[in-house]
């Protein structure tokens, strides 16, 4: 396998020159895939891949560690709006499936259809690809998560979710004999998820393809209609640049995600004739919520996410448990000092999980900043607004029905809820978009 990891190469004034049929720029859930679909079927591929190559035994419970080599500005990427939305997605080789929960839903018919109809694209009817999603599915494993590896805290969601006659079901997740050792969001310690790092990535490598490791691409260059090369560099693996180097290649995919992708294609002035490069950021904007029981929970014992609340979907609403390492549950709430040091304190009575939301009004933008990072912006849309609220009380009233004693939520100025006769406070007008704390891992629709 040819993998060079720019941490040890060493640190040089020359040029390094390589070549190759096709460079795959990322290796996520795009890239991955699309170099090893190319590689088996004979091409000449190179993945360059700006964050480091890892694997499982470089997991570790250490939460800030870990987050600092596995995603992008160590998980602190805002997209700018009111409110502000965290924004954190992987930095590393596998990209976002390495931290991710390995939750794997097909594109459901109705927003395949509404491509078809509304933007004229062909090919995509859930006929024509269910066969991709099948073939997908086998590869990396999807199944629905099973009973044994369920935390305390997806009991709770299908005890709460059942009394209240609303639909749920087992999240289907690619992975393989998951033990429940809920370290998903931190990289997997024992490769039961079926990350790109461990599927996709190795087929591509096994059938000849290259990898560059820590290893930023700054530049594409292009003719104005066709591009022929890229301009890189390697890295320490800490963002120190080492040798710089140049490829060139017939065919040049980029497959940085809707954030990375038009930020270097903007950088790189690539064409755009009709000024749509960046924009149309969605974002499935989520709002955290937590309850507290009398008895203990220990969600961090179990599979991230077991189960899923279903009854909302065809409404744009979804509900699941996200139980993440503990530093990453203080930050995710709008509580400091004395309040925080008890909320923590009951971390192993405590159920996290959250609702997200579809983007119907809310949009937003992704531009090159400067120093090659990118910005982004977000407008939540007043609809979006009201369906997270919407949401934030449907998951109290879920809490409440389970036997919470009390519900933590995600607005500066209304912080609790004791009981279920309270859930009308989060309709209060006073209540803003503003004040409320909007998370997101997923980003989507800027390179149009």
């Amino acid at each position: 396998m040819d993998i060079v990891q720019g941490r040890n190469v060493d640190e040089s004034g020359d040029v390094r020159r390589e070549s190759a049929e096709v460079v795959v720029i990322g290796t996520g859930a795009g890239g991955g895939v699309y170099a090893a679909e190319l590689a088996e079927a004979g091409v000449d591929v190179l993945m360059i891949e700006e964050g480091g190559y890892y694997n499982s035994s470089d997991f570790t419970t250490k939460t800030s560690q870990m987050i600092k080599k596995l995603y992008r500005n160590a998980g602190t990427t805002i997209a700018i709006g009111r409110p502000n939305v965290i924004f954190a997605e992987g930095c590393c080789v596998g990209g976002s499936t390495v931290i991710n929960a390995g939750i794997c839903w097909r594109t459901p018919k109705r927003i395949l259809k509404r491509w078809n109809w509304e933007h004229n694209i062909d090919g995509i009817s859930p006929e024509e690809v269910s066969p991709c999603f099948e073939k997908v599915e086998q590869r990396v494993h999807v199944s629905p998560q099973e009973d044994l590896t369920f935390g305390g805290d997806s009991w709770v969601m299908k005890e709460g979710a059942e009394r209240l006659g609303y639909k749920w079901m087992r999240v289907r997740r690619n992975h393989r004999f998951c033990t429940g050792t809920n370290n998903c969001a931190l990289g997997c310690p024992i490769d039961a998820k079926q990350s790109i790092l461990i599927t996709y990535v190795p087929r591509a490598l096994a059938a000849g393809a290259r990898l560059f490791s820590d290893c930023r691409v700054t530049r594409i260059k292009h003719n104005g209609q066709s591009a022929n090369s890229v301009s890189c560099h390697f890295t320490d693996g800490n963002g120190k640049k080492r040798m710089a180097l140049e490829v060139s290649a017939q065919h040049i995919v980029v497959c940085g995600g809707s954030v990375q992708t038009p930020n270097l294609l903007l950088r790189s002035k690539v064409p755009d004739k009709h000024k749509q490069l960046g924009r149309h950021l969605a974002l499935h904007p989520n709002a955290k919520v937590i309850g507290i029981f009398d008895h203990e929970i220990m969600g961090w014992k179990g599979a991230i996410q077991g189960v899923q609340i279903t009854e909302f979907m065809e409404e744009g609403l979804m509900f699941g448990t996200t139980f993440v390492p503990p530093s990453l549950v203080a930050m995710s709430v709008p509580l400091w000092g004395a309040e925080a040091d008890d909320m923590m304190q009951h971390l192993n009575h405590m159920v996290t999980a959250g609702v997200l939301v579809e983007d119907t009004d809310s949009e937003g933008r992704v531009k090159a900043g400067l120093g090659g990072d990118a910005t982004m912006s977000y407008h939540l849309g007043p609809h979006d607004y009201k369906q997270l609220r919407r949401g934030i009380a449907i998951l109290s009233e879920i809490y409440f029905a389970a036997g919470a004693t009390s519900v933590l939520l995600p607005y500066h100025n209304l912080k609790k809820l004791s009981s279920v006769d309270e859930l009308r406070r989060i309709f209060d007008p006073k209540l803003k978009a503003v004040d409320m704390e909007v998370l997101t891992v997923h980003a989507m629709g800027t390179a149009r």
